[in-house]
């Protein structure tokens, strides 16, 4: 069975104004997204819920709704309201506060006027379904412009240091292959004697004094390369999709896991959870390109009602 609190609180997501008859009247006022760029600071749309004890008159919308959900008459709806506010009072005037879950708190201050403190837990800002506030983490550079300065300075002066050469060097490293010209000479004599040797000892020559005792000269051999199988090619490299598209997000993995199911019922069988810093992000898929990304943008917002948008890595 619900509440006469859970009535007002199910109403002032779909309603501006909630009155209480017979108490006074709950108040909406939507304010736009802010951003702090002195305290890094970035907060969501939101609604200031406001109290009226002026506006009393009886609307039956609180009526209506507890008749529809417990199933009851209208006049026991009544009744049940009734008791509510008169219990509200009772209390009000013992000196007690009243605390309405996910609403507020209403109390009587010293000159008897009733004073209402809102619950900023809750936002009944349906614009602002997923969001949250956050504090971006700043940059933060390791180095002061003082060191980077410096660095650059010494860089600058090392790039212009005059190079100096030591004349005397140059000339012995001239002088050098002159000194071991007879030793090159030498190991060019030798290495033209080993492949002669290793010809003759193939019979691919032989020496003029060695026809009679070896005959004419064998033919040389031949040899048939073996053939170059390709085994490989060249594969250009696969994106990975890395572009999702948000429906929202959560501080809360039950409620990431929620929203996350309902979107795989709807025939999002992509639709997965993230967790991303502190925050679970609900999306409806992983994409390539943006040009994909931005075609099931469209369709999910032309399909759906919910207020989806991009996030690339």
């Amino acid at each position: 069975m619900i509440s006469i609190v859970e009535a007002i609180s199910d109403l002032l997501f779909v309603r501006d104004t909630v009155v209480v008859p017979g108490l006074g009247a709950f108040v909406k006022h939507p304010l736009s997204a802010k951003v702090n760029p002195v305290a890094n600071h970035f907060s969501m749309p939101h609604c200031d819920i406001i109290f009226d004890a002026n506006l009393r008159e009886d609307n039956d919308l609180i009526v209506s709704y507890i008749s529809d959900k417990d199933g009851v008459s209208i006049n026991e709806a009544k009744t049940q309201l009734v008791l509510f506010v008169s219990d509200c009072f009772n209390k009000l005037k013992q000196g007690k506060k009243l605390t309405f879950d996910r609403i507020g708190t209403l109390r009587f201050d010293y000159d008897n006027n009733l004073v209402f403190e809102q619950d900023k837990s809750v936002n009944y800002n349906a614009d602002a379904f997923g969001l949250c506030d956050f504090y971006p983490k700043p940059v933060v550079c390791p180095k002061s412009k003082e060191e980077i300065k410096a660095e650059i300075e010494q860089q600058q002066k090392e790039k212009n240091t005059l190079v100096t050469v030591d004349e005397k060097a140059v000339h012995e490293e001239e002088e050098k292959p002159h000194r071991n010209g007879w030793l090159w000479a030498l190991v060019g004599l030798l290495i033209a004697a080993g492949v002669l040797y290793g010809l003759h000892e193939f019979g691919t020559i032989r020496f003029p004094w060695e026809t009679d005792q070896r005959g004419p000269m064998s033919k040389p051999g031949t040899y048939t390369l073996p053939f170059y199988e390709k085994k490989w090619e060249w594969k250009a490299p696969v994106k990975e999709a890395n572009i999702r598209i948000v429906a929202g997000c959560f501080g809360h993995e039950e409620d990431a896991a929620r929203l996350t199911n309902s979107l795989r019922k709807k025939g999002y069988s992509a639709a997965f959870r993230e967790l991303r810093g502190d925050m679970w992000y609900v999306s409806f898929g992983r994409y390539v390109t943006d040009e994909e990304a931005t075609a099931a943008l469209r369709e999910i917002r032309a399909n759906t009602n919910y207020k989806a948008w991009i996030l690339k890595p």
